[in-house]
């Protein structure tokens, strides 16, 4: 049998292209971290005036969630972009703490409304140093006028409403957010 290769290259090539473009990650899925595990969701129906809830309906609101685990209980808690406005969930269903699963990089998140983008979920800790130190644990603070977070450790600011980006370029690690009216989900 006598194969004439130079017939099979131009044939092959098309179905290169196609396994290549279907392997390849699509632009949207590139912004969303994989780094961190994230699998947080929450019924807004059983919390309906949460400060949670109402960031969800209400642009350039966003509230940081820090889940915390004592004596077999998880606790959501709580704080609202506005710096005044705390609340604790104490999470008492075996379904809802299944729920909640495993949340980023220190067990915190921002969740909100961008003005200009819909719903977001950024990782609470603070990207770059996340990379450039060992270790998880590089919380972000609000900014004064609350669409902000700050790093006390390396001071970069990054901008909610902007994709969570700095003045340099850089980027807040971003999460998947679902929600249908009932359920939020907040994934990778």
């Amino acid at each position: 049998m006598n194969i004439n290769v130079r017939k099979l290259i131009p044939a092959a090539i098309p179905c290169l292209l196609l396994a290549v473009m279907l392997s390849a990650c699509s632009k949207e899925e590139e912004q969303y971290t994989k780094e961190y595990i994230c699998q947080f969701s929450f019924n807004t129906q059983l919390h309906p005036t949460s400060l949670l809830t109402l960031a969800l309906a209400n642009p350039a609101s966003y509230v940081k969630i820090d889940v915390k685990d004592a004596s077999g209980t998880r606790r959501l808690e709580i704080s609202s972009n506005n710096g005044k406005d705390k609340e604790t969930i104490t999470i008492s269903t075996d379904k809802e703490n299944y729920m909640i699963g495993t949340v980023g990089a220190n067990s915190s998140i921002i969740v909100g409304c961008s003005t200009f983008s819909g719903l977001k979920a950024y990782d609470s800790q603070c990207s770059n140093c996340l990379n450039d130190y060992t270790g998880n644990s590089y919380p972000l603070t609000w900014t004064s006028n609350g669409q902000a977070v700050e790093c006390g450790k390396c001071g970069r600011k990054y901008e909610l409403n902007y994709e969570g980006s700095t003045e340099d370029g850089k980027t807040l690690l971003q999460y998947k957010v679902d929600y249908n009216g009932t359920l939020l989900s907040v994934h990778n």
